[in-house]
């Protein structure tokens, strides 16, 4: 399996089990502008099995807007749909992941900016 790397910012808090043993969180990652001048953005699911890292790290300290560097092979996914059909969804297993912007970190600037 090849690695890739992909950094960019969480679309939405991380979802995680009860027992931390599964992390899913969206990242998104601004590629500049199309011909038409507007933005692309390029969005990847990410799936964590790692139960220390989804405890101590992923519920623990990220949230919507956090900036993560994530090292992974990309999956295909088979799963039923609810109208019983079949897809395949591309997701990218986490290998490692670097945090860029804690929410912690985003939360006292928040503050800051109040005061």
């Amino acid at each position: 399996m090849q690695n890739v790397v992909f950094a960019g910012r969480l679309a939405a808090d991380p979802q995680v089990t009860d027992d931390f043993g599964k992390a899913v969180f969206r990242l998104l990652e601004n590629r500049g502008r199309d011909a038409a001048g507007a933005e692309r953005v390029v969005g990847v699911n990410c799936v964590s099995w790692a139960r220390g890292l989804n405890e101590r790290v992923i519920a623990e300290g990220l949230a919507i807007g956090c900036e993560v560097v994530v090292v992974g092979a990309f999956v295909d996914n088979r799963y039923q749909a609810r109208d019983g059909g079949e897809r395949t969804a591309k997701e990218l297993l986490v290998n490692r992941l670097t945090v860029l912007d804690w929410a912690s970190d985003q939360m006292a600037d928040a503050r800051a900016e109040a005061a």
